[in-house]
């Protein structure tokens, strides 16, 4: 049964290639087995002729992971810091010159993991460490000597400092953009899965944080509040805006002020939209 069951996968695979012109690249594949026992698990690497992969498995480089993200996940990302700045490091570069480094390209490092993932505090701490000791002695892991304080260093030019982004800031503002596509923004794969699989019909600003959920979408969720007093909606000719849950009355949302009671007094649905023209992000 099990040899059946591997062939019709076989065949249900050349199928998939002789329809679409796409070929499985064996150098970049691997199989993955769980709750089998070793002879199975043999017999499945010699008929597909794929390794055996370790997880989390990555994509573009990025850790694929339902559990909390750890430092060692994210050593992929440290390595590629710290890889650039070796190339660095015995060149003699004035500050000027290493700020210019840290701006334009070691802080574009991570700009593609702080869009997809909560980086850990822990691992946005190393790398800010690695920054600090570059800008202010030139070398990696010691940041003794430096004259102005970090959270100073991270403001913009027009408030004294030196325009270096605050590596967690701007971690929450890319995640952030999320929350946006879910509210407001054009519906993807990604969106509308996110709607029937976790929402389920129910508002993204009062949704529930599931007990058994992954731990970046945990995060994501705990980012609402930060970010719902900044959308607000403005009265006009068109039905897009939620009466109950969105941020369009003075007083803030209407379900944040009163309880579902009035809801039912109301005798209004709780999906019920208000008229609305346009929604910005103040």
């Amino acid at each position: 049964m099990l040899v059946l069951g591997l062939n019709l996968a076989l065949v249900a695979l050349d199928e998939f290639s002789l329809l679409s012109g796409l070929h499985a690249n064996h150098a970049k594949s691997n199989i993955f087995t769980s709750g089998v026992s070793h002879t199975i698990n043999q017999q499945l690497i010699n008929l597909f002729g794929y390794t055996v992969g370790s997880l989390p498995i990555r994509y573009l480089g990025i850790p694929i992971i339902s559990s909390r993200l750890c430092l060692r996940d994210c050593s992929p990302l440290k390595d590629k810091v710290s890889g650039r700045l070796a190339s660095w490091l015995n060149r003699g570069l004035s500050y000027a010159g290493r700020l210019q480094l840290i701006v334009s390209v070691l802080t574009s490092l991570q700009v593609f993991w702080a869009s997809y993932l909560c980086l850990p505090k822990k691992v946005l701490n190393i790398i800010d460490q690695k920054f600090r000791s570059f800008l202010w002695r030139g070398i990696e892991g010691d940041s003794k000597g430096a004259k102005i304080c970090w959270s100073d260093i991270c403001l913009p030019k027009k408030e004294g400092g030196l325009g270096i982004k605050d590596l967690s800031s701007w971690n929450k503002a890319l995640m952030i953009r999320h929350i946006w596509i879910l509210s407001y923004g054009t519906n993807n794969l990604w969106s509308s899965w996110i709607k029937a699989y976790h929402l389920k019909g129910s508002n993204l600003w009062e949704a529930k944080t599931p007990c058994t959920c992954s731990w970046n979408w945990r995060k994501l969720l705990h980012l609402r509040p930060l970010v719902r007093p900044l959308i607000q909606h403005f009265i006009g000719n068109d039905s897009s805006t939620s009466l109950w849950f969105d941020n369009w009355h003075l007083d803030g949302p209407l379900l944040s002020k009163w309880s579902p009671r009035v809801v039912y007094d109301s005798c209004l649905p709780i999906h019920a939209t208000n008229p609305s023209s346009v929604c910005s992000l103040v």
